[in-house]
């Protein structure tokens, strides 16, 4: 059993459920292995707050911006979050395995909460949302090193058990697989017809209802940790999407191997045999063979890291949509979208919840991506593999295989 302490003390009641709620999501596949949550207050309105009621009565204390649906999960928190006031005494808490920092913002703060972690042997965990960019990773890392070596074991096998039994009737057919794109939204009102036997959707599709049933993918794809496995509203949304989506027990959703127990929380048992975490790692070349070594290269995009890795491994014939890029030039802003202005509203709530997930270089990540691109397509066609791109694309490595 480990237990946890934040730091530095929180000054009032707003931050202190910020962190509470983030907590409840963040840690709730590893309860079990919870001994107790610490926070200390500095505030002078200790006496006045009573965690107990918080923990009972969620939903009179969560933020608007937060996933509603945490407020299920926080009885499971009974008796193990305390708070304490004045300064953090890592000494005196039992099993002390992380120190996380909150709120980053001053130095010395840090340095001292990482003199604390040195002397009981804990970690530190940098994780302020105004101030790292990727938090919610930070932390769901972390969160895995209170399970047992043998429980990150199993949940690597069942996933890939899983995967060659859905595999079975997949492979060999023809694949399309869909970005989300403006041009996705002309395939679906032109009523144009994929050729692929399997197709496959990814993101913000999953939640398009009438993509879905146009389409009818069996192939679900996501993996972003704010977007998809964070604490906001949009998230939030977004699962309540995709446990709509897995009804149709024809489908199986890709993500990374981290999230599969969130998911699986939010989703009926019967579900979560078609819920596949897929590893990755910093490589120097593609996977495009799952099923001899399940990893993945790791990227900062979807298609390269989960999406065509997959449709690969299924077949030799992949057809690719709505993957429309933007020029160089225009690459200092967020990729565009179907429904770009209904999408961008419903996820201005995320970049209220994870500030500094959205101080990002795009003109980087989109070169990345492009050069990603052209090694994954390169790899694919000298193993054989026939690719065709079936909408306009700005992206050099799909507009040169452009055949419309």
């Amino acid at each position: 059993m480990s237990s946890l302490l934040f730091h530095p003390p929180f000054a009032n009641l707003e931050v202190l459920c910020d962190q509470l709620f983030r907590t409840v999501w963040h840690f709730l596949p590893m309860v079990e292995q919870l001994e107790s949550v610490v926070f200390t207050y500095s505030g002078e309105d200790i006496d006045s707050i009573n965690i107990e009621d918080i923990i009972q009565n969620p939903q009179e204390y969560i933020s608007k911006d937060f996933d509603p649906a945490i407020c299920h999960y926080t009885k499971r928190f009974t008796g193990k979050i305390s708070l304490k006031r004045g300064e953090n005494k890592p000494d005196r808490i039992v099993g002390l395995k992380g120190i996380i920092v909150w709120d980053s913002s001053d130095s010395a703060s840090v340095s001292a909460a990482q003199a604390m972690a040195d002397s009981v042997g804990a970690d530190v965990v940098l994780a302020s949302p105004n101030l790292v960019q990727q938090e919610t990773l930070e932390i769901i890392r972390f969160a895995y090193s209170l399970w047992p070596q043998s429980d990150l074991e199993s949940m690597v096998e069942n996933s890939y058990k899983n995967f060659l039994d859905h595999l079975k009737r997949w492979q060999g057919k023809s694949v399309s697989v869909f970005g989300n794109g403006p041009s996705l939204g002309h395939v679906i009102e032109s009523q144009l017809r994929p050729k692929g036997e399997i197709r496959g959707v990814c993101n913000s599709t999953i939640g398009d209802q009438k993509a879905l049933e146009y389409l009818k993918p069996e192939l679900l794809f996501c993996g972003d940790p704010v977007q998809h496995c964070g604490v906001s509203l949009y998230a939030g949304n977004f699962r309540r999407s995709l446990e709509r989506a897995l009804m149709d027990d024809s489908r199986v959703l890709f993500t990374q191997l981290g999230y599969v127990p969130y998911f699986r929380e939010v989703t009926p048992p019967e579900y979560h045999d078609r819920i596949v975490g897929i590893g990755n790692d910093i490589r120097a070349d593609f996977n495009l063979d799952l099923k001899a070594e399940y990893v993945t290269a790791a990227t900062a995009n979807i298609f390269t890291m989960l999406v065509l890795p997959v449709a690969f491994t299924i077949s030799r014939c992949v057809d690719i949509y709505g993957c429309d890029g933007m020029p160089f030039k225009s690459a200092t802003k967020p990729w565009s979208h179907v429904e770009e202005n209904d999408y961008m509203s419903k996820m201005s709530v995320t970049h209220r919840v994870h500030k500094a997930f959205w101080k990002r270089n795009y003109e980087e990540e989109y070169w990345a991506y492009s050069q990603d691109l052209i090694q994954i397509l390169d790899a694919a066609e000298s193993k054989g593999c026939q690719v065709q791109v079936r909408t306009p694309s700005y992206v050099p490595a799909l507009a040169t295989r452009y055949k419309p």
